[in-house]
């Protein structure tokens, strides 16, 4: 019966290289594809921050009406946000009856007035501010006006009737209640050394960082004129400004492995909203 032969040395050593340069080949393989993970989701992260500013201020900006923007730098600006509107019925000791459409009652209820605005007769939109909404329903006062005015409800909506200080509307004027609003990018809590988007509501002085991070790169330009000729400043006459051009570059909350920064993801979009009516 004959030896079985072994491997020589020879052969040994070819296979733990041929085994040697798979093995690194394999590791080079997943590292790839494990930088390739970390950069896609780094891009995701900077992409949802990005988009969700955007979805959170758009709705409101676009609701402004002449007059709406307050103040302008190109890290903030404040706004009037309507939130509420209605109908101004009867004047009742030195106050103005409102009565209120049926509307959003989960924004109502979280909303606190800055002030309220009427429409007059010109279809100027006039401001009061600071002004007080009472907290007594009063809406079948309604009725007492000339004609008499029926204060409306809905599914999830009662019939709201309130007191704003202030006799200026005349009956059957169109009114809305706002809040002063301020969005800015400024430095993050959350993420120390980082941006954040934060939305101020001036009337009670509550802040939220809504979205972080966000590079430093982010900024509000304005939209001026009937041309919407682009600046970078606000003009000195905000009724001029029609909309605003919104410089969103989201990061991602780590450095992807590999890379030496956070991923961004750099989003440009213009808002425009009826700050002036006019030419």
């Amino acid at each position: 019966m004959s030896a079985r032969r072994g491997f020589s040395l020879a052969e040994l050593a070819v296979a733990l290289l041929l085994a040697g340069i798979i093995g690194l080949a394999l590791a080079r393989l997943v590292i790839s594809q494990a930088r390739f993970v970390a950069g896609q989701d780094g891009m995701l992260q900077a992409r949802s921050a990005a988009r969700a500013a955007l979805n959170v201020m758009s709705g409101e900006l676009r609701a402004i009406t002449p007059g709406g923007l307050v103040a302008a730098t190109p890290d903030s600006i404040t706004v009037r946000v309507p939130y509420a509107f209605g109908v101004a019925c009867v004047a009742a000791l030195g106050n103005t009856v409102v009565s209120l459409l049926p509307g959003d009652s989960a924004i109502y209820r979280s909303a606190t007035a800055s002030g309220y605005a009427w429409r007059d007769s010109t279809g100027t939109w006039r401001f009061v501010t600071p002004a007080t909404v009472g907290t007594l329903n009063v809406f079948p006062l309604c009725l007492l006006a000339t004609p008499p005015i029926t204060t409306l409800s809905a599914t999830g909506w009662s019939a709201k009737g309130f007191a704003v200080s202030g006799t200026a509307p005349s009956s059957g004027s169109l009114v809305y209640l706002y809040q002063r609003i301020t969005y800015a990018f400024a430095p993050s809590t959350t993420l120390p050394g980082r941006k954040a988007l934060w939305r101020r509501v001036l009337s009670t002085g509550v802040s939220d960082e809504l979205v972080t991070p966000f590079d430093t790169g982010s900024s509000f330009a304005f939209l001026v004129g009937s041309r919407l000729t682009v600046r970078t400043t606000a003009p000195s006459v905000l009724d001029s400004v029609r909309g605003v051009r919104v410089r969103l570059v989201g990061q991602s909350e780590l450095t992807p492995e590999g890379k030496t920064a956070p991923s961004r993801f750099d989003l440009v979009t213009s808002i425009l909203f009826r700050n002036n009516a006019g030419p």
